[in-house]
């Protein structure tokens, strides 16, 4: 049996950054089971990145998924809180909002 003598073994540990679990795919609510003719509201938070997302997004909806129109708002700054006038227009104007960020 050899003993140990604290030195180091010349090992490397490498860690794999990979998520271990597969993420489950959830679909649209029961109470919103598709968006074909519905107005979605794209709420994008001002990070880096997030307008040009939100872009291609908001072809995907129209073109992809059906919906009739989509109603595009942003925040001030991503720091602080939505403006409850912004908040009120997309749930008087929309069926969904979809709130996204980026970076």
């Amino acid at each position: 049996m050899a003993q140990t003598t604290g030195k180091p073994t010349g090992m490397i540990e490498i860690l794999d950054p990979t998520a271990e679990d597969v993420p489950e795919e959830l679909g649209l609510s029961d109470s919103l089971p598709d968006l074909k003719g519905k107005v979605v509201g794209l709420l994008e938070n001002r990070k880096y990145h997030a307008d040009a997302f939100l872009g291609e997004l908001k072809e995907v909806l129209l073109n992809d998924y059906g919906a009739a129109k989509v109603i595009y708002a942003t925040k001030f700054t991503y720091s602080a809180p939505c403006a409850d006038e912004t908040i009120q227009s997309l749930a008087d104007d929309c069926d969904v909002v979809i709130h996204a960020i980026a970076d």
